[in-house]
């Protein structure tokens, strides 16, 4: 008797077998022959279940949650909204211990500038949003001069989080020196 086929577990093996191959190898890895041959099944059911493989790595991408999200984050900074350079520290550790657990997030941050794909794509759609977002989230009650100096500042903390992840030499107390020129966040009480 043939043993018969489950198409959602297929779907969710060749799923895992992308995100294993990034976290392993990087972006390079992403092949159709590579992703079946981790996943143990047929190349054709690739194309069957999902086009092509970009229409898999798209599949993948609308799958995940790359970041924090924007209300995490806020709670973070908010809750020590007095102290600007904690504010700061804790947005950039937040992010990057978040991007550091998930190895498949972290190479696809490595690789989204040297080989975009949907992977690549969709994380820096997220990047992006996220910079324009957040500043714009914890600085609602401050006036226009004030806003434009936590976007900069927030755009900076985006660079130093891209330099730490791609394992760059950063030195942290910049954090101090921005954080000197910045006006305190306020909060309702």
């Amino acid at each position: 008797m043939p043993l018969k086929r489950s198409r959602p577990n297929t779907e969710t093996k060749f799923k895992d077998a992308v995100l294993e191959l990034v976290a392993e190898s990087g972006c390079e890895a992403l092949g159709v022959n590579a992703v079946a041959h981790k996943a143990g099944a047929d190349k054709v059911l690739i194309y069957r279940y999902f086009g092509d493989l970009n229409g898999l790595l798209m599949n993948v991408a609308d799958q995940q949650v790359w970041l924090p999200t924007i209300d995490e984050l806020a709670d973070t900074i908010l809750s020590t909204y007095k102290d600007v350079a904690l504010c700061l520290r804790q947005l950039f550790e937040r992010i990057v211990q978040h991007i550091r657990s998930k190895s498949a997030t972290h190479q696809i941050m490595r690789w989204r500038k040297a080989a975009p794909n949907p992977l690549t794509n969709h994380f820096s759609q997220a990047w992006h949003t996220l910079w324009n977002e957040l500043p714009a989230r914890i600085t609602s009650d401050l006036d226009e001069a004030s806003q434009t100096a936590w976007r900069h500042a927030c755009a900076l903390i985006a660079l130093l989080i891209e330099a730490e992840l791609n394992e760059d030499p950063v030195d942290l107390n910049c954090i101090q020196v921005l954080a000197s020129d910045l006006p305190a966040l306020k909060v309702d009480a």
